[in-house]
């Protein structure tokens, strides 16, 4: 006889979902949209789905979320888009964050530092691309851009790029004698 201890008590297994949030045929649309034309079984590597795992899943019509999830995470891949590519969804700030107040405001200032850093590292080779004023307004509207990038689908360098050549072109509109 067992003890309790080594027993699985079956009220306390984690209850799976049974909820679908996407059909199969729609799991798979947006995996070869992200991967391209790749075959289906490349697909599944590189996102940590055994081949029998899929196999279930096409056998049954229905994805399992939860390794989908854990497969689209370490494939670095955003669940946002994934799941809910038409949605603005909202990020919490870490002021919305449930945080003691000495670390909120330790977390919010360092991470704000590090999203500044990072947008600064990112836009200093447009000022010599564009051959760009690099006047405050210009560092803090293209900072400003860069970390809007998750408000839509369009990619932080291109809005960036944008918005470069937007200074660059007024400013030699400026600098050009009036008729």
């Amino acid at each position: 006889m067992m003890s309790n201890d080594t027993k699985i008590n079956t009220t306390h297994r984690a209850q799976k979902s049974k909820v679908e949030i996407l059909s199969m045929d729609e799991c798979i649309a947006r995996l070869k949209l992200y991967y391209g034309d790749l075959p289906l079984a490349k697909i599944m590597r590189k996102i940590g789905i055994p081949n029998s795992t899929y196999a279930n899943w096409r056998k049954r019509g229905t994805v399992t979320s939860d390794q989908l999830v854990v497969g689209l995470i370490n494939a670095g891949i955003s669940l946002d888009w994934f799941f809910s590519p038409d949605k603005q969804l909202n990020y919490p700030t870490p002021s919305q964050l449930h945080l003691a107040e000495a670390v909120q405001s330790e977390y919010q200032r360092a991470s704000e530092r590090a999203q500044v850093i990072k947008a600064v590292e990112a836009i200093e080779p447009l000022f010599r691309l564009f051959n760009l004023e690099k006047t405050e307004d210009n560092q803090a509207l293209l900072v400003e851009t860069y970390l809007a990038r998750r408000a839509d689908h369009v990619t932080a360098s291109f809005a960036i790029k944008q918005v470069a050549k937007a200074l660059a072109s007024a400013q030699r509109n400026m600098k050009k004698p009036r008729s």
